[in-house]
């Protein structure tokens, strides 16, 4: 989540995100800020969690396409992870990993 946005929507996004997250009977959500793709994939690396949730694509504003999608692709081929947004409604993992590249270019493409 982009923590230097409006605290108001900050806060909102946050609420959806632990609504969404406890649906799945998480036992501990843990919240990550970091813009830092390298660090992002460390922290990753160190928690191993089942599932990242994000608010939406938009959160990755200082990433390319190009790093969204690696990123993306890093969490569900290499550490496992099931990659979801809430605002666009979408789901990766290990089924459906080839379609992260289409799917995100074309979400991003069309908000343009």
């Amino acid at each position: 989540m982009n923590s230097h946005q409006n605290i108001d929507t900050y806060n909102d996004k946050l609420e959806k995100i632990i609504y969404h997250s406890d649906s799945y009977n998480f036992s501990e959500v843990t919240v990550i800020t970091e813009k830092n793709q390298t660090v992002i994939r460390d922290i990753l690396s160190m928690y191993k969690p089942y599932q990242f949730i994000t608010y939406s694509l938009k959160e990755f504003n200082k990433f390319t396409p190009t790093q969204i999608c690696e990123l993306i692709l890093y969490m569900v081929d290499k550490l496992d992870i099931t990659f979801t947004t809430i605002e666009e409604n979408l789901y990766f993992d290990k089924n459906n990993f080839l379609t992260i590249y289409p799917t995100v270019f074309e979400i991003l493409r069309n908000k343009l």
